[in-house]
């Protein structure tokens, strides 16, 4: 599953990539030489899409609300496989940026939070959102090193990532004011929204036990 999602998302990457030439050129006659430029738009908006997936993922598994909609093994293969992916298509959004000639950006603008040349604390944002993302993501293999206590909190802050990943988008990204990004958001935004709301919310009635003896109707 997650080699799945990190080639099928590679793949999207790599499509972005060649945006400089042949009919992509046609479609983007202003593209020119700049094929990493959209190959890290590409990037950052799947690796948007990939954290979405893994915190609405991690969502649905952890309410009882959507239990039987979708397999509990099968939604811990997304919530894991997703989030990985984001964070790789997240590195490789920024990494992409530095041998293109259009931008100024090196490793430390890329990796070093508040140390960009441009929009430092947006750009900041996704960086942070970046590292949380990693931290949450293989988290997964040190609970029983760290205890589940510290394991939830870490995990929580799988909604700072997010937030800051949205806002991050939403500041910075060159598409952010296009009609089908701003509803992309949009309808993300709500699905975390409601699927938190009913996570919090949701009770699933209590088994009732049956009295040794007794016969079950």
């Amino acid at each position: 599953m997650l080699l799945f999602l990190v080639a099928f998302a590679a793949g999207g990457a790599a499509i972005g990539a060649t945006m400089g030439n042949g009919w992509a050129e046609r479609l983007l006659p202003e593209a020119g030489a700049h094929g990493a430029w959209y190959a890290s738009r590409a990037a950052g908006i799947a690796s948007y899409l990939f954290l979405w997936l893994g915190l609405a993922g991690g969502l649905m598994m952890s309410s009882a609300w959507f239990d039987g909609l979708i397999g509990r093994a099968r939604l811990l293969a997304i919530h894991q496989s997703a989030s990985i992916a984001g964070v790789v298509l997240g590195l490789g959004h920024g990494l992409v940026l530095i041998p293109d000639g259009w931008t100024q950006f090196g490793l430390v603008d890329v990796l070093v939070p508040f140390a960009s040349y441009y929009e430092r604390a947006d750009v900041a944002l996704g960086t942070i959102s970046l590292y949380l993302a990693a931290i949450v993501s293989f988290s997964f293999w040190f609970r029983s090193a760290i205890g589940t206590a510290i394991w939830r909190w870490v995990h929580r802050s799988a909604f700072i990532a997010y937030a800051a990943a949205l806002w991050h988008g939403l500041q910075v990204g060159t598409d952010s004011s296009e009609p089908w990004l701003v509803g992309l958001y949009l309808g993300t935004s709500l699905l975390v929204i409601f699927a938190t709301t009913v996570r919090l919310t949701f009770l699933k009635a209590p088994r009732k036990r049956v009295a040794p003896g007794a016969t079950v109707a």
